[in-house]
């Protein structure tokens, strides 16, 4: 389910999962077990996302999606 959304929100964009793990500060190995459902991020991490979604006008369906998780 993350790794889906994880997905969207680089596909929104128009951004690589490099990119991605640039803006938020963490590793592009991370982002990449993230989407491929290796592992969960920590709530920490999930607030990061959620305020880069808001600060860069992703869809709201999107960030309604990371805000129920």
């Amino acid at each position: 389910m993350f790794g889906n959304i994880i997905k969207e929100v680089r596909k929104e964009l128009g951004i690589t999962q490099e990119k991605l793990a640039h803006e938020l500060d963490i590793s592009f190995s991370t982002i990449n077990r993230w989407e491929n459902g290796h592992t969960s991020p920590s709530r920490l991490a999930k607030r990061r996302l959620l305020e880069f979604c808001k600060n860069n006008n992703v869809n709201i369906t999107i960030i309604s999606k990371l805000e129920e998780l």
